[in-house]
């Protein structure tokens, strides 16, 4: 269950289509405008981009590893956000 309480900072993650069978996912550091929702999230600064075919992304089959990449970026960034590197 949402409890509509955000934090401050957090990570968004988007997809530009560059228009040339290639893509660029590009994950951003976002800040709140206020703890709960909805909130207004504005752009702090530029993390990691990295580019992609379109057919691999359009068909999900990216490798096992490109996946786990991403995902350990998002939630290594968020750490790192939120003062909890060690």
């Amino acid at each position: 269950m949402d409890n509509e309480t955000r934090p401050k900072r957090g990570v968004v993650v988007s997809l530009l289509d560059e228009g040339n069978q290639r893509s660029s996912l590009i994950i951003d550091d976002v800040r709140s405008q206020g703890p709960a929702t909805p909130t207004t999230w504005m752009l702090d600064a530029f993390f990691t981009q990295r580019i992609f075919d379109n057919g691999d992304l359009d068909s999900m089959t990216l490798t096992d590893e490109v996946y786990r990449d991403i995902g350990i970026a998002v939630v290594a960034r968020l750490l790192a956000l939120d003062g909890r590197t060690k």
